[in-house]
């Protein structure tokens, strides 16, 4: 059950994607992007898939107390007193809304429909984070925050996906990256600030909180940000320029390079928010993460902490992580294919994630 649940949250962070991106596509005039064709079952597929993803959870929940109380009664209790299930009462209704309006809008009412369908999926964003681990940590920074997080992400992930699969022409591309880039350093900065919020609330020490399964998945999310950052600086400083120098350019392979990265970061927050947050008095052997076992067979209690020490297998894999990063940069001018430059991302992470394990002693 527990692989159900991190597929369907990643896809329900897919859905919100999509519809995020498209309403904003929708609502930017013509002249400062390229053409765009979004087919209208991709509307309708992400907005009732929507509550059906949203739903898993609230299932697994249900499953685990019905042995107590039948399966109707769980059901019943589940939706009506549990914070995720009224959420995703909330959750039902906004899709329910939206797919009406996908269903009903008219080519002519491009607009209203784009701010309409923009506002319900914002709205909908919210009842997710309403019952978020954050959420039942505190109900205001821990909802807030979250919201916030999940949002700008949708953003800038969705204007990504769109524009980099739904787009017919290369038309207006500098004008669509003037001020996408814009968007992004704006999604980025506010992804920073939130996420600050939301370790304050779920993480008591983020260095010691690698030793649980959490820890790591906010780890590794945070060392992809690196690569992330490398190919918005791309997309937003290079691309620009070799399109300012040759219009043949073809800029969407990086788009999609970026909109790869993120949607992995996605599928991480997927995974690993499934694990309880390191909050209170979390740490005892049973509770170390198996990732970080293959690293420390230590015995490990609440008053064990992390220490640092450099050693020989520390600068290999510094060096190696280097080696990964000229040839990204490479891939980059060698136009290679992007799945390509994806692949020496994941391993440039993985250099880095080895270089902090081996590092790391305990205390």
């Amino acid at each position: 059950m527990e692989i159900l649940v991190i597929i369907s949250q990643a896809l329900l962070y897919l859905c919100f994607s999509v519809l995020v991106g498209s309403f904003i596509l929708l609502l930017v005039p013509s002249k400062y992007r390229p053409d765009i064709k979004i087919p209208k079952r991709i509307f309708l597929l992400s907005a009732i898939t929507l509550p059906v993803f949203a739903f898993i959870p609230v299932l697994d929940i249900t499953l685990y107390i019905a042995p107590r109380l039948g399966l109707l009664e769980t059901f019943k209790i589940v939706l009506t007193t549990y914070t995720v299930g009224t959420a995703w009462d909330f959750t039902l209704l906004g899709s329910v809304v939206l797919v009406l309006l996908i269903s009903f809008a008219r080519s002519t009412e491009q607009g209203i429909f784009s701010f309409l369908g923009a506002l319900l999926t914002f709205g909908l964003i919210l009842t997710v984070a309403w019952s978020s681990h954050a959420g039942a940590l505190d109900p205001i920074i821990g909802i807030i925050s979250d919201f916030l997080h999940l949002t700008a992400i949708s953003i800038w992930v969705g204007i990504l996906l769109i524009i980099s699969w739904c787009s017919i022409n290369k038309n207006n591309w500098l004008k669509f990256l003037n001020w996408f880039s814009l968007v992004a350093i704006c999604c980025l900065a506010v992804t920073a600030l939130s996420g600050l919020f939301l370790m304050d609330v779920m993480v008591d020490g983020y260095i010691g909180s690698w030793m649980v399964s959490y820890g790591q998945g906010l780890l590794i999310k945070h060392l992809f940000l690196l690569p992330l950052i490398f190919y918005a600086l791309v997309n937003s400083l290079i691309v620009k320029y070799r399109l300012s120098k040759d219009a043949s350019f073809n800029p969407i392979p990086w788009i999609r390079v970026e909109g790869f990265i993120l949607l992995t970061i996605f599928t991480i927050t997927a995974a690993f928010s499934q694990h309880s947050p390191p909050h209170g008095n979390y740490l005892t052997n049973d509770a170390v993460s198996p990732l970080f076992r293959l690293f420390h067979a230590d015995i490990i209690n609440s008053s064990s902490t992390i220490g640092f020490v450099v050693n020989l297998d520390t600068v290999l894999f510094f060096f190696l992580s280097i080696l990964f990063i000229g040839l990204i940069v490479l891939s980059f001018f060698k136009k290679a294919p992007i799945i390509v430059s994806f692949l020496f991302s994941c391993l440039f992470v993985t250099s880095i994630y080895f270089m902090l394990m081996v590092t790391v002693v305990i205390r």
